[in-house]
């Protein structure tokens, strides 16, 4: 009975289609002339219902009649659909069933439901159509009784075409946000694209500081692609970044957000180093924060031990430093917190040594003191 039903689906009528709500005017005679259809979806649940200018009962559309609403739907973007939702009653109640086009075999159950008087609602699995991110659909009823529809009533909305449903919202990757830059200034990247072929509508990098209740848009546009931000920040700050994309048939996707923490100079003043030369500054590897880098100078004779402090309001702090060799050594402590720290031989890359977080906000101070070898600092993270 289904292969029948599917492969009397025929294609006729007059309609003006939208992005969410079809409507069709009054132009086919019998119970079933379809006045307006739409589209939606709620999780992984697609949601159509078929609005008709007229009262209809249940019982009309028995599975012995060849009465019935249905949603055709192509997923491949040709002409040819290869579902169908098919719309009718047994037992005094509407059931629905997505079929497989031509061959009208079942792929399984839908939720069909009555609202209203003139109004059918289907509810399908999104896998019943095979997880598409978007797809294209109408509207189909047909109605056969004596009279003007001896030989079918059918109505189908839009006329012509199928009406896109976008069910994905678009794609962000981003791409290169770096942990701890490497300058006040640096740059972000990231990719937008949309998935469900309704397109962009519009897409924004939004930054705040560390903490901070609102977001601020840094860059916006409406075309997919690569996107890069140049951004322009300060010593000891902490810099969240989100993506915000939105395709044009309201599907909206936040990305997670990225924190860029710039660190506290090695040559801050707000850093106390000991003195009597036990530590040198200068340039040092392009990769240091800012180009800068601060290290011990090893005390042969054991008399004098190099020291850096910082005071720190905060209740997070971090020292960052380049690899060193295995016998460079240094105890940190703060706040009753005390933690030896061998700096591994490495190629060189900057990273967090050293990390605390506090339960609460505080005002505090950090020692770093050396043990043993030539101890490099690039800087401090405080938050």
């Amino acid at each position: 009975m289904l292969a029948a039903l599917a492969v009397a689906l025929v294609a006729v009528g007059n309609a003006q289609a939208g992005t969410e709500r079809i409507r069709d005017g009054n132009d086919r005679p019998g119970p079933l002339d379809i006045r307006s259809a739409t589209h939606g979806h709620d999780g992984d649940r697609l949601v159509h219902t078929i609005s008709t200018f007229r009262r209809w009962r249940v019982g009309l559309l028995r599975l012995s009649t060849p009465n019935l609403f249905a949603v055709e739907i192509s997923t491949d973007r040709d002409r040819a659909p290869e579902r169908a939702v098919l719309i009718f009653s047994t037992n005094g109640r509407l059931v629905a069933e997505v079929i497989r086009l031509p061959a009208g075999t079942s792929v399984g159950s839908a939720s069909a439901s009555k609202p209203n008087g003139r109004t059918v609602r289907v509810s399908i699995r999104r896998s019943r159509l095979g997880n598409p991110t978007g797809y294209r659909w109408n509207a189909h009823s047909q109605y056969h009784a004596g009279g003007p529809c001896s030989d079918f009533c059918v109505d189908r909305a839009p006329n012509s075409g199928r009406v896109l449903h976008d069910v994905a919202a678009p794609a962000i990757a981003l791409t290169s946000f770096p942990a701890i830059p490497p300058d006040v200034e640096y740059d972000v990247s990231f990719r937008v694209s949309d998935t469900g072929g309704a397109g962009l509508r519009r897409w924004e990098l939004q930054h705040r500081p560390f903490g901070s209740p609102g977001w601020t848009t840094v860059e916006s546009g409406s075309a997919g692609g690569p996107k890069a931000h140049h951004h322009v920040s300060s010593e000891d700050a902490d810099d969240e970044f989100r993506v915000v994309a939105a395709d044009r048939q309201g599907n909206r996707r936040v990305s997670p957000v990225r924190l860029v923490s710039v660190p506290i100079d090695d040559t801050s003043p707000s850093l106390v180093y000991s003195a009597n030369d036990t530590w040198t500054h200068g340039p040092g590897d392009p990769r240091d924060f800012r180009g800068t880098l601060s290290t011990s100078v090893d005390d042969e004779t054991g008399t004098v031990v190099p020291t850096v402090t910082l005071e720190f309001t905060g209740r997070y702090v971090a020292w960052v430093a380049p690899g060193a060799t295995e016998d460079d050594l240094a105890n940190v402590s703060t706040e009753g917190v005390s933690s030896l720290v061998f700096l591994d031989q490495s190629s060189g890359r900057r990273g967090i040594v050293f990390e605390h977080a506090f339960p609460t906000v505080g005002t505090r101070t950090l020692t770093i003191q050396v043990l043993s070898g030539a101890v490099p600092v690039d800087g401090i993270i405080v938050r």
